[in-house]
């Protein structure tokens, strides 16, 4: 597997699509601010195997297909949510009954098993969203979105290991500076919170100034990953099933 070309494939893909065009960047931008139902939408556009960035129109086609795949998404999430209220739902429902003293609480320790239960339940579903996303996309059928025997088998046929490093480098590449920019305005929001005597006002500007930035790079980096799982899912030469 040529990582290194799918990630310059992802990388024009997105440079020609949305950086190289102004109004198509300005049109997702506004999808993303619109709850990400529309991007959602988008990103099912290229999930379908576009050969380039796909125009952001038909925008009720956009939110209904976007709607859509964050249903799915949600289900797929469901666990992770049971065993989170397994784990903290004691704690919290005692905290706000007032039976759980400042002591009880400082001493309190979650359940390790149920932890790593959901570490490890968070990253199969992690590895399987991609799959199931671009399934869904293709077949627009949410049987085939939970049709497990055929989801492995894809996953089987790109190559269990292969998939993996797959999902896991591209997740790396996006991760990276977008930690970079969360550092930066940490140490933005330290600094002018000292210089203005930790005004309320200037911690709420640097807030509103990192939302403002991460909604104006969603569409690179949401677009960028699209192709790029697109592009691992289509490695295994196969139709969906």
């Amino acid at each position: 597997m040529d990582y290194l070309d799918m990630l310059r494939d992802a990388w024009t893909f997105m440079r020609q699509g949305v950086f190289g065009n102004s109004g198509r960047w300005i049109r997702l931008v506004l999808a993303a601010i619109l709850l990400m139902i529309p991007m959602n939408g988008y990103m099912m556009r290229i999930y379908r195997g576009a050969e380039s960035a796909p125009e952001v129109d038909q925008w009720g086609r956009l939110c209904i297909d976007g709607l859509k795949l964050i249903i799915v998404s949600f289900i797929y999430s469901i666990p992770i949510f049971i065993i989170w209220a397994l784990i903290y739902g004691p704690m919290m429902a005692a905290i706000f009954s007032g039976k759980m003293s400042d002591a009880a609480l400082t001493a309190w320790e979650p359940n390790m098993a149920l932890i790593v239960l959901l570490y490890v339940v968070e990253f199969v579903i992690t590895l399987l969203l991609p799959i199931v996303a671009i399934r869904f996309a293709r077949t627009n059928s949410f049987r085939e979105a939970f049709n497990f025997r055929a989801i492995v088998d894809q996953i089987k046929t790109i190559g269990w290991v292969t998939y993996i490093i797959g999902v896991i480098l591209v997740a790396i590449v996006i991760a990276v500076p977008v930690m970079i920019l969360v550092f930066v305005f940490i140490i933005l929001g330290i600094v002018l919170a000292v210089f203005t005597g930790f005004s309320v006002t200037a911690i709420l500007g640097i807030i509103a100034a990192a939302m403002l930035v991460f909604l104006l790079i969603a569409p690179f980096i949401m677009v960028f990953q699209a192709r790029f799982w697109t592009r691992l899912y289509d490695s295994a030469a196969i139709p969906p099933q």
